[in-house]
Order: structure tokens, then sequence, then C-alpha cells
């Protein structure tokens, strides 16, 4: 608003509010740049322009690398697609597309199924049985669905080993108990 507007008062208190609200939400090194902004608008773009990273092409590489990198290892089903998860939305986020129409559907879904193909090969050889069955199946589930099964798997896996090593560890005691 022009000096005299009737609502310059109401406008600066409530520009100097929003300002100090998003002062507030940087960490100190970053905020300090952006103290003596005029107005919100003003910071807001040019924290916009400075820290924006759409269609940044370093980034989506970075992100790119880590999901090809990224296998199951030491961590569990849960653990590794939650990981993997995380990075498609942030790739998804640099590489934001407006879906419209019936062939975009079909991008979407090719998507989907690439998704699937990455999950599956990064999981830990015993669970290749799963994936077996899983990419066996007509049409092919989705992610959720796939990763589901595969923690059902897992599960399984996880009570009958827990049931062979306590079976194990019993025998064993009464074995040493018999002095045998």
């Amino acid at each position: 608003p022009k000096t005299g507007d009737p609502n310059l008062n109401k406008w600066q208190l409530e520009n100097s509010l929003v300002m100090s609200w998003l002062l507030n939400t940087m960490n100190n090194e970053i905020g300090e740049n952006f103290m003596y902004y005029d107005t919100t608008k003003e910071m807001w773009d040019t924290v916009k322009e400075t820290y924006s990273n759409m269609d940044n092409m370093s980034v989506i590489f970075e992100i790119k690398s880590i999901l090809h990198d990224l296998q199951q290892g030491d961590f569990s089903v849960t653990e590794y697609f939650n990981s993997l998860s995380r990075h498609w939305h942030q790739l998804d986020i640099y590489k934001y597309i407006q879906w419209s129409c019936t062939e975009d559907k079909k991008y979407k879904e090719l998507v989907e199924k690439d998704r699937i193909y990455k999950f599956l090969l990064g999981l830990n050889i015993e669970l290749d049985e799963v994936w077996g069955r899983i990419l066996g199946t007509k049409p092919l589930k989705t992610i959720q669905e796939v990763f589901l099964e595969v923690r059902r798997e897992e599960s399984k896996r996880k009570v009958m080993l827990g049931k062979s090593s306590v079976a194990l560890s019993i025998e064993g005691s009464i074995m040493a108990t018999r002095g045998n």
C-alpha cells in the first residue's frame, strides 16, 4: 500500500509477522542474509531464486546416483523400502510433471514398474523366491502391494528362523544336561 493508505499499518504489521516467521524457519547463517529486506515478497523471491533446486540437474543426478547404488544390505525390508520411497519422492518433486491425459497414465505406470524392478533388484538374495513369484503375476502389482508381500515374506522368515534357533538351543541344552 502507498503512504497514507488506511490499511498501511495493518499491512506493515502482517508483513513483519510473515517475515519473522520466514526468518525463524531458517538457520542463522542463511537468515542473517535476509533480515533487512523491506517486504516478504522481496525476501521470498530472493530465497526462492537463491535456494530453489527445481530443475537442478546436479541434484537430480545425485538422487538418481543414490537410488542406483541403494541395496537392502543390513536394512530391514521396511527400512530399505522407506529409503527408496524418500528418494523417489524427492525425485518426483524435482521432476514435477502435470499428468493430464491417458498417455501420461501409461508413462506413470512405466515409472511404477521401474520402481518395482529397482526395489526387487536391491533385495537381499534370500528374498529372491518372493520376487520371482511377484514378477510372475499378471498384471504386475503396485509398488505398495509388492512391498507388503516382500515384508510378509521377511516376517515369515524371521519367525521361522527364530523358532528353529530356539529349537536348536533347547535341543543343545537337553543334550548338555544329559551329558552327551
